[in-house]
């Protein structure tokens, strides 16, 4: 089974509780995991990566957290293929703000622009992390059957 790759980005650590949470769950489910900030992850990497879970919450106007904002400007300018990606997005945000969730509405975006394939429907937190953890067993569901 191809290891799971759980990128998180996170501005007051629930991003960052989510994915360990995430990392938790697949290990008692046998899966082999490698959880890193984005920031710490080069493109190199990320184009060998076959399953993706991106965890991420929103700072500002809808951007991404100062750990992953380096990775995902790299990814706005990267010509990668990433046709062999499947992956899930869990976004955190505040619907109180304008755009809410917006950091991991851009990469939901961005990855599927590059040729990955979502194997789940980007969940969606408001304000805490409630749904996170259905969506990451959903999630590590998808990834045992792929």
């Amino acid at each position: 089974m191809t290891k799971l790759n759980i990128l998180y980005a996170s501005m007051w650590g629930n991003a960052e509780d989510v994915a360990n949470d995430l990392n938790q769950l697949a290990k008692d489910e046998g899966i082999d995991t490698e959880i890193s900030e984005m920031n710490d992850v080069t493109m190199e990497q990320f184009e060998n990566m076959q399953k993706v879970a991106v965890v991420t919450s929103t700072t500002g106007q809808g951007d991404v957290p100062t750990n992953g904002a380096e990775f995902f400007d790299k990814l706005e300018q990267a010509s990668l293929k990433l046709q062999n990606m499947k992956y899930g997005v869990c976004a955190l945000g505040d619907s109180s703000h304008a755009d809410f969730c917006g950091a991991g509405k851009k990469v939901d975006k961005r990855l599927s622009e590059l040729g990955a394939t979502s194997i789940i429907q980007r969940q969606e937190c408001d304000g805490d992390t409630e749904g996170s953890v259905e969506w990451s067993q959903k999630l590590i569901q998808e990834i045992k059957q792929q």
